[in-house]
């Protein structure tokens, strides 16, 4: 037996058997018990007697060998409190092979918040008796096949949602670290993005024509009943995909990604303005020299929370995104380049990091900088703002109509007042936003907008819209109407069902039948979009199809583009072997169940509150909702628009 034999428990002193159930009786619960239980082991230790901790350490080191308890085998302790405390030592010792697996694995702990993971515990539990676990032949074979099955399965309640709320296909292009060329689909609505596959286009040209083809086969895939938009990035030949998409397939609308297009405003304002490309270039020199020079970095770090942003490239809004840090220390730049020790490693560097010391500190103690920066931000936060609401997952197609036009009245405000100093050049930022706003999708928007509800309530009609200007229904903007026309000319079947749709349309508008109700009204103004067309669109059926179709669409291809996270995070350094069906399977699995687990009550709440994202993680391939919030979390803009 592990504590001894029935003969050397007889022998042990009345006292000594006390302290022991003393030990287990002064706490109730079995995390109290280990860990009294150890710190009982650490003092006979430090005092020299041993007798009462070797045994429990006996018995720890039998559980941790999957040994059973010796104790417990004992009647006369089955169900007394020693019984309970080597019970728990046990656990101690599962809890370590646990443990274990994960620190030799390198298995991050954010899994265990994971619902699967109790969800495993408990399969094992209820194993047969000598179950063995999978084999690693089999579980990346014939279970990697079964579970991407079951996932499939499982994700039929999100595929009926494609008949009521329609579909939107969603790609993207990127290259793995293989170097081939990867395109992916995704099916995105209102319930969710559905990862569907990624194809590899390596040894093809991605022609326009070549891209039409692999997303007409998703298409019909899907159903072309049931897709309304096909949405990418901004790239000419996908524009061209998007022409031969139309061709086929006329109530399908081609979407280049609202995002990508808002952000090529601010490159058109750089190549545009010299005024900001100066402010932007001397920002960007500063964060370089601080974040190039261990010992001026680590003096900026020693007085700030935040740290200097080193933005890629390809990052949306990525002027604004390093200005806005810049101004958010100012204050402890300022301070960093006045102080003794900023002056020591000044006087120590090279002739070269000296020069530029110098020119940094000047800078940063530099009014006007800074005074141009303040105006850039204001200048630019309406657009940053819109390209934040954009890239989120969701319906947004209602409101993106009316989000670009009070970003319009919002910049005009900034620039036309009289202390700005680059109030001359607002018509050529008006007709830079323009410009780009027309190479949207404005038919579809025109439509989204002019079914979303909200925007006919008369409360919010009498509020003054940025610019100052008068705020207009939808049927009350030429511009919009003609947009609504052409889109649902192409949505009909027929000039029959045009006629129809026509018709409907103008008993919503006119607030006619169920829609004259106050109440519906009302509702008009709080409700969802779609949820009001759910409840009250009954009295224009055809219509009511429409709407709830137009506005569960997205309006970017962010989703596709937060796949390839999943897929670099996958497929990684450490799994360069795997070939491209057997990732395809393992982001499949990985992207829709996680898709799946968000619609569960236990996502919002619990112990599995959105478990899939990792707190301790910084980096992006964790979750597709751990990148949007550290895309935008630290920027946020307290400031209401």
């Amino acid at each position: 037996m592990a504590f001894g034999s029935k003969r050397k428990l007889a022998a042990q002193t009345d006292a000594e058997e006390a302290s022991v159930v003393e030990l287990d009786c002064s706490n109730s619960g079995d995390e109290q018990n280990t860990a009294d239980g150890a710190d009982e082991e650490e003092e006979s230790a430090e005092n020299g007697t041993a007798t009462a901790a070797k045994p429990l350490l006996d018995e720890y080191q039998r559980a941790e060998k999957g040994q059973a308890s010796s104790s417990l085998a004992n009647k006369k302790f089955s169900n007394g409190p020693l019984a309970e405390a080597f019970a728990g030592m046990e656990r101690d010792g599962v809890d370590m092979h646990i443990m274990m697996f994960l620190c030799a694995n390198g298995i991050p702990f954010n899994v265990l918040r994971s619902p699967q993971y109790p969800e495993m515990v408990a399969a094992i539990q209820k194993a047969p008796k000598g179950y063995k676990p999978p084999a690693y032949e089999k579980a990346r074979t014939t279970l990697l096949d079964a579970c991407k099955r079951k996932v499939e399965t499982d994700l039929d309640p999100v595929r009926q949602t494609w008949y009521s709320h329609g579909v939107s296909i969603v790609s993207d292009g990127w290259t793995n670290m293989k170097n081939q060329p990867l395109i992916n689909v995704m099916a995105s609505n209102s319930c969710g993005s559905m990862f569907l596959y990624a194809e590899d286009f390596s040894g093809q040209e991605k022609t326009g024509e070549a891209i039409a083809e692999f997303l007409l086969q998703a298409i019909e895939e899907i159903g072309p009943a049931n897709v309304l938009q096909v949405v990418t990035d901004n790239a000419s030949n996908c524009k061209v995909a998007g022409r031969e998409i139309q061709k086929v397939h006329k109530h399908i609308f081609w979407s280049p990604c609202v995002v990508h297009t808002l952000n090529l405003i601010f490159k058109d304002f750089a190549n545009q303005f010299a005024w900001m490309v100066d402010t932007y270039q001397t920002g960007k020199v500063i964060v370089k020299f601080f974040r190039n020079h261990q010992h001026f970095q680590a003096l900026f770090r020693k007085n700030s929370d935040l740290d200097l942003l080193k933005v890629s490239k390809t990052r949306f809004a990525s002027h604004y995104i390093l200005l806005k840090r810049l101004m958010d220390v100012r204050e402890t730049l300022t301070t960093t380049v006045v102080t003794s020790k900023w002056k020591e490693l000044v006087r120590d560097a090279d002739v070269q990091t000296r020069a530029a010391a110098n020119e940094i500190a000047q800078n940063i103690m530099d009014e006007a900088f800074w005074d141009e920066i303040n105006i850039i931000l204001d200048i630019t936060r309406p657009l940053y703002m819109v390209i934040k609401f954009s890239d989120g997952e969701g319906p947004k197609s209602g409101d993106i109509y009316e989000k670009m036009d009070n970003m319009l009245g919002e910049i005009q405000d900034v620039m036309t007042n009289e202390d700005n100093p680059h109030k001359d050049d607002w018509p050529e930022v008006n007709n830079i936003i323009l410009d780009r706003w027309g190479k949207m999708n404005w038919n579809f928007h025109c439509l989204a907008f002019a079914l979303s509800p909200k925007y006919y309530d008369q409360a919010y009609l009498a509020t003054l819209a940025p610019g100052g200007g008068k705020r207009k229904a939808p049927n009350d903007d030429k511009e919009v109407m003609q947009g609504v026309m052409q889109a649902l000319n192409r949505i009909a079947e027929d000039q029959k069902e045009y006629a129809l749709l026509r018709e409907e349309f103008n008993t919503f508008i006119m607030k006619k039948g169920l829609y004259a109700l106050s109440a519906v009204q009302a509702d008009a103004a709080a409700m969802n979009a779609i949820d009001w067309w759910f409840t009250y669109g009954s009295e224009t059926p055809n219509l009511s199809e429409v709407a709830k179709k137009v506005l569960s669409q997205p309006i970017s291809s962010s989703s596709a583009e937060r796949n390839w996270s999943t897929y670099s995070f996958i497929h990684s350094v450490k799994r360069n072997k795997l070939n491209t069906k057997t990732a395809d399977k393992l982001v499949y699995i990985h992207a829709n169940e996680r898709l799946r687990r968000r619609f569960t009550e236990g996502y919002n709440s619990g112990p599995h509150y959105k478990w899939d994202i990792d707190p301790d993680n910084s980096l992006l391939e964790e979750s597709s909702l751990k990148l949007e919030q550290l895309r935008w979390s630290s920027l946020e803009d307290n400031r209401t628009h």
